[in-house]
């Protein structure tokens, strides 16, 4: 994407000029380019439909790089995975491949906190097994989300950290959960109405998965601002992003 690359050049130039040594200066501009497509990336999930959304994000989440540094970009390439997942954007069905990505993955933010990734990979096979996939075909999401709580399970009894604190909600997380909660209302409402076929696919997507990928990765949000408390926000501001950018754009549109 044309937008990415040119934060790539823009950083990398910016800091080599301010004397930064050269794969320093790289890293510090892939990780901003690597934020900013995921900000794109997961808006196209959540507002499949209308091209344009996803793109309202990106300035909001290039200023946030420079004021607060990288985010947690391996568990935002999960919300990714999670949303392409429910809402079947690519217009196929999971492989064990991508089962496997979105499981391991689940388990290696286990490992650094994140422990709710493995119960909502389990939470999304499941729905798509369960209400969008007609059988025998929807039986190896059950076998997916069985694997993933299994392996949850496994964790949390050998893994989980014993003197783990819960910082709950504080008054700046319980605020942008209460707005992400008005955000997903507005796209369930307004976002997904149109027709679009998956990326593979001639097939139109499906928008009852559309709007429970929406709501599902809102709730990922939503509980990791439970789980970490303020440093959520910090970490998830490129996915927090999309969901102001792609609801402004359907309320501002015209039918």
């Amino acid at each position: 994407m044309f937008v990415t690359l040119a934060v790539l050049a823009i950083l990398f130039i910016y800091h080599l000029a301010l004397g930064v040594p050269f794969l320093e200066a790289l890293g510090t501009a892939g990780a901003a380019a690597v934020a900013v497509f995921l900000s794109w990336a997961i808006g196209r999930e959540i507002d499949p439909v209308h091209d344009w959304s996803a793109f309202i994000s990106l300035p909001f989440t290039f200023a946030a790089f420079l004021l607060y540094g990288p985010p947690a970009l391996a568990t935002l390439f999960f919300i990714l995975l999670l949303g392409r997942l429910i809402n079947g954007s690519t217009g196929l069905q999971a492989t064990p491949i991508d089962a496997a990505l979105i499981t391991i993955l689940g388990a290696v933010l286990f490992t650094g906190g994140t422990l709710i990734a493995l119960p909502f990979s389990a939470a999304a096979f499941g729905l798509v097994g369960i209400l969008h996939v007609p059988a025998p075909a929807g039986r190896k999401y059950g076998w997916y989300a069985f694997i993933s709580l299994a392996l949850f399970i496994v964790m949390f009894i050998f893994f989980y950290p014993q003197h783990y604190y819960f910082p709950g909600f504080s008054i700046y997380t319980g605020i942008a959960a209460l707005a992400l909660a008005i955000l997903t209302i507005v796209l369930v409402l307004r976002a997904g109405k149109g027709q679009v076929s998956g990326d593979n696919s001639d097939e139109a997507l499906d928008t009852r998965r559309i709007r429970l990928a929406q709501v599902v990765l809102a709730l990922f949000m939503v509980a990791d601002f439970y789980l970490k408390g303020s440093i959520a926000l910090v970490m998830l501001y490129p996915a927090l992003f999309a969901y102001p950018g792609t609801a402004a754009y359907n309320l501002i549109r015209r039918p």
